[in-house]
């Protein structure tokens, strides 16, 4: 469920009127704004929120926009957020290290299963050195 300005403002104790009085940004702009999805929303506004409320505007941003993040794996056809891995080794330890990190809060793109593959299929010489250096001269 996504939170709402509104339902951060009830939960700290504070009205728009307040928001404005801290923020120097006019009552009818935030009153206007929390009628609207946050995506239609100025910085300056976003701003005035976060200021009044204490807080950066990141973290703002981030409370309210909605989690429609979804990891999509499919064994079936050995595919990772819509790549497909034919290496059925490979993908297995893709879809491991992936499903990993998801759990630790990484939320992997498209972009990022590509970039692991790639890093998986042609490691970094550099890379393989400070392993060795770190774990085997135990």
């Amino acid at each position: 469920m996504t939170t709402t300005i509104s339902a951060i403002l009830n939960n700290n104790n504070l009205t728009v009127a307040d928001i404005a009085s801290k923020s120097g940004v006019a009552r009818s702009t935030l009153g206007n704004a929390i009628k609207k999805p946050i995506e239609s929303w100025s910085i300056r506004v976003l701003n005035a929120f976060a200021k009044g409320l204490g807080m950066q505007s990141p973290d703002l941003l981030s409370k309210l926009q909605s989690d429609n993040y979804e990891l999509k794996i499919d064994d079936k056809h050995q595919m990772i957020q819509g790549i497909q891995i034919s290496d059925k080794e490979l993908y297995q330890q893709v879809k491991f290290a992936v499903v990993n990190n998801h759990l630790e809060g990484w939320q992997p793109t498209r972009d990022d299963i590509l970039y692991l593959l790639k890093e998986v299929q042609n490691p970094d010489p550099e890379f393989d050195e400070m392993y060795r250096e770190l774990f085997e001269n135990e």
